[in-house]
């Protein structure tokens, strides 16, 4: 954009007809237009608040402390390879491998051939193989951990991202997050696990805290189109510019990489900072202040940690918010939240659930009401009611928390 050029914006809000008839009466001459505010990095035609731009620009970009970072698996079949139960997985990786014709195969799994995947030559090589040791635990959904057959030849060309997800394949975690978002950011959670695609809703992202390799040397290009060389064995996920910023910030102190992770997850989760660089974290990674107190930074890491635990449901409760009282046959038939209480059928309710609660988003779903319209036209186990009781115990206690956050200044 030229120096001397200037961007100029209206918008108008209302109903299709009220808008076209504000067309018809009006010219670019009598519209009000508002002169934008030029930003050379973005080039928005809309209207943005960037007053807190400078700050937030000099922070580390997330994908500048983390090497490692890449998109979830991409099934594009998630009713044939991902179940609740391993019974109901195993019946059609079964009826996969048998020798039913191809036809009749795609019909009754409802697959079809794609551009990168054939069912026919997917079958002949599934055949070779003994799928039970390729059930794994899935992340699929927050607090939704699901079974799924991670056989490379069921996947479409590059869309298993099984060279990455081998990160999960031993002890680790990962943080879940997107790019961007156009609505309230609350796209932030965490992984022990292999995870999908739409875990937050579309395109989301895992970074792995640790990363094994088992050849030395690889090279490998990061999201940000920077080289490293791999080395073998288990290694930090941190990037050497980022350890080299992170000792000089807090000079003779020892970090471990766990206390990184837990101090990023708590900013993350801090109201404060989304409310306050909002218009940012629709359009990149996000980026993290880093206090310059130490002892305020271990708080804010034993904090994320505390976090942490709770999202990956290790912590447990010695009393229930929730109630589910009522006997009856379990069929979840819809959701519907009503006077504090979630119903699943005519007869059948959780309760005791507040509106904060039921109204919590992680990523773009509505927790308590997403996990249970899952279940929908099943019933769900007795398992699966402790479950969604606890969810509702982590939820609570993820609000606490957050309001403890805003209690220290994270900038």
């Amino acid at each position: 954009m030229k120096k001397n050029n200037k961007v100029y914006y209206a918008d108008l809000f209302g109903k299709r007809k009220d808008k076209y008839d504000y067309l018809n009466d009006h010219s670019i001459f009598s519209t009000k237009f508002e002169e934008l505010e030029y930003n050379k990095e973005y080039n928005f035609f809309v209207k943005k608040n960037f007053t807190a731009y400078r700050k937030y620009s000099s922070y580390y970009n997330i994908t500048q402390i983390f090497k490692d970072c890449k998109s979830g698996v991409s099934t594009l079949r998630d009713h044939f390879v991902i179940d609740f139960t391993l019974n109901e997985l195993k019946i059609k990786m079964d009826k996969f491998k048998s020798n039913l014709d191809d036809f009749t195969i795609k019909k009754e799994l409802n697959l079809k051939d794609t551009r990168d995947w054939n069912l026919h030559v997917a079958r002949e090589e599934f055949k070779k193989t003994e799928y039970s040791d390729r059930i794994l635990d899935y992340s699929y959904r927050p607090f939704d951990t699901r079974l799924i057959c991670y056989s490379p030849s069921l996947y479409d060309r590059g869309c298993s991202r099984e060279e990455f997800m081998k990160n999960f394949y031993k002890p680790n975690v990962g943080i879940i997050l997107r790019r961007s978002s156009t609505k309230t950011w609350h796209h932030i959670f965490i992984t022990k696990d292999i995870m999908d695609m739409n875990f937050l809703e579309a395109r989301t992202y895992v970074i792995p805290l640790w990363t094994y390799n088992d050849s030395n040397g690889t090279i490998q290009k990061t999201l940000n189109g920077k080289s490293i060389i791999k080395k073998s064995g288990k290694n930090s996920n941190l990037a050497e510019d980022f350890l080299k910023f992170i000792s000089e910030q807090y000079p003779n102190k020892e970090i471990n990489p766990e206390e990184v992770l837990g101090y990023i997850y708590v900013v993350l989760h801090s109201p404060i900072y989304r409310e306050k660089y909002q218009e940012f974290l629709k359009i990149d990674f996000p980026r993290i202040p880093f206090v310059k107190d130490y002892k305020k930074f271990q708080k804010l890491s034993k904090l994320g940690s505390e976090l942490i635990e709770l999202h990956l449901m290790k912590k447990q409760f010695n009393r229930n918010i929730a109630k589910f009282e009522i006997s009856g046959s379990n069929d979840v038939k819809y959701v519907k939240y009503k006077e504090k209480r979630i119903y699943l059928n005519e007869k059948q309710y959780f309760d005791n659930i507040s509106e904060e609660i039921w109204n919590f988003h992680i990523g773009g779903y509505q927790v308590l009401d997403k996990w249970l319209k899952s279940k929908k036209n099943r019933k769900i186990t007795h398992t699966e009611i402790e479950t969604y009781i606890k969810i509702v115990n982590i939820l609570s206690e993820t609000i606490k928390l957050m309001d403890k956050i805003d209690k220290i200044k994270l900038d």
